[in-house]
């Protein structure tokens, strides 16, 4: 993976592939090849005096590293979405500073590519990997939850539930000593959460019909054929009226042998009397009052024909 590195960086860099300009510098390096080395683009800037080589993927660990080394606190905690990457909590997709927690008393200018939080951490707040203090689970979900979207904060605690990355209790304990701003925000989208939702389109969905007042279906729903057989696990269903919710993801359904099964599927069900309503991402976050209210339309028709 090295093959053809610079010899005079290979023996400083550290276990995670990282170079720090502290050791470049006690080593007794010429600055100007570390800057060589940058121009040249066979180094790159992770953070502030933080390189690695261009051959080295680094792990989420390393980044958080990265991120707390050159946050020039000693004290500094890797949190929000460096925490997040590194216990593989769902987050936004996309390029994103790095975080750090730190005392308020050392609260520093925040970053483009470092942002610094001034907040109180309990001791059952953070845990050390491999000798890098990280936010916990649970109270990086909270950090999430305060401070991202609302669809976003939702899902990553829903999604968190789901794999069993922590409890809920472990969540809610950690808001109720939460004393940054936010922790308010963080209190409404954890209990908005239900830890059930498989896409954060079937979260958008959710949220969408709590907030028309639509009566929420029974997430992950499996029918049965008459003699007891599996035919379809719906995304959300109301079953006493046969009505079914679909989510479709941007590709999850436009292979042909997946067009085939979903063609297969609707059959069986509508021999069996169900009804299945089909909604992208684009109906349910571009419009979804709409989406809302043709849910609310199908249970209507539902109930007078039952």
């Amino acid at each position: 993976m090295l093959a053809g590195m610079d010899e005079w960086w290979r023996s400083l860099l550290d276990r995670d592939g990282l170079l720090m300009r502290d050791t470049v510098l006690r080593a007794d390096i010429d600055p100007d090849r570390l800057l060589s080395a940058l121009r040249s683009c066979r180094l790159r800037r992770i953070q502030r005096a933080v390189y690695a080589p261009r051959a080295i993927e680094l792990t989420p660990l390393a980044i958080a590293r990265a991120a707390v080394v050159s946050s020039g606190v000693p004290d500094a905690v890797a949190s929000h979405l460096t925490a997040a990457r590194v216990h593989g909590i769902a987050r936004p997709a996309g390029t994103h500073p790095e975080h750090v927690i730190v005392r308020r008393d050392d609260r520093r200018r925040n970053r483009r590519d470092l942002l610094f939080h001034g907040r109180s951490l309990r001791m059952g707040d953070v845990e050390v990997r491999d000798g890098v203090p990280v936010t916990t689970v649970a109270r990086t979900l909270v950090d999430l939850a305060a401070s991202l979207d609302r669809l976003d904060g939702v899902w990553s605690v829903d999604d968190a539930l789901r794999r069993g990355l922590c409890r809920r209790a472990q969540i809610e304990a950690a808001c109720c000593h939460y004393t940054g701003t936010g922790g308010a925000t963080a209190a409404v989208r954890i209990a908005e959460s239900d830890g059930v939702a498989e896409s954060i389109l079937e979260t958008a969905a959710r949220l969408a019909l709590i907030d028309f007042g639509v009566p929420l279906p029974v997430p992950q729903y499996v029918v049965l054929d008459r003699d007891g057989t599996p035919i379809a696990r719906l995304d959300g269903a109301y079953p006493a009226r046969r009505l079914g919710l679909e989510f479709d993801g941007r590709d999850a359904h436009e292979r042909p042998e997946a067009v085939l099964r979903d063609r297969r599927r609707q059959n069986r069900l509508e021999v069996l009397g169900w009804h299945v309503l089909r909604f992208t991402w684009w109906d349910v976050t571009h419009d979804p009052r709409t989406f809302a209210n043709d849910v609310r339309r199908a249970l209507a028709r539902g109930s007078m024909s039952a």
